[in-house]
């Protein structure tokens, strides 16, 4: 999921958590099941992968991406994902069904900026449930899943 995002948005590690979020639970909401198996929080910046910095560390020190600290003109600091120029999304390690999924996320989501995605997902019924509580969103809250 994460080169398939990369490859083809190369977004900032907060769209990227959101992404991984909307693909997870979108796929949940349409057979029960995640494509991952990752569990989420909500944290104030939105749902994000639960460890999501390790496994993005894990990740880099494998050679799949690389991952570029970027100055902005506001002064904050954005990490973007750079994938490996060896490397490319393996399309037989997912069904048909979540590679159409992860085709609506990205298609969903590529002109939308990491502050619109954030204030999106702000919206979902499973962070605003959890937001308080930090605790992990239950995938039953796919059903009200907006996108």
């Amino acid at each position: 999921m994460l080169v398939f995002f990369a490859e083809r948005l190369q977004p900032f590690k907060t769209k990227m958590n959101k992404l991984l979020f909307y693909a997870d639970f979108a796929m949940h909401k349409q057979s029960a099941f995640s494509i991952s198996g990752i569990r989420y929080k909500a944290i104030p910046m939105g749902p994000v992968p639960n460890n999501y910095n390790s496994l993005y560390e894990y990740l880099a020190n494998q050679d799949t991406f690389d991952i570029h600290s970027k100055q902005f003109s506001d002064g904050g600091t954005g990490e973007q994902f750079i994938l490996k120029s060896n490397r490319t999304f393996n399309e037989a390690l997912f069904t048909t069904e979540e590679i159409n999924i992860l085709h609506l996320v990205a298609e969903r989501f590529k002109n939308t900026s990491t502050q619109e995605i954030i204030d999106i997902s702000h919206q979902e019924e499973g962070w605003k449930q959890n937001k308080d509580t930090k605790n992990f969103i239950d995938y039953k809250y796919a059903f009200d899943l907006t996108i």
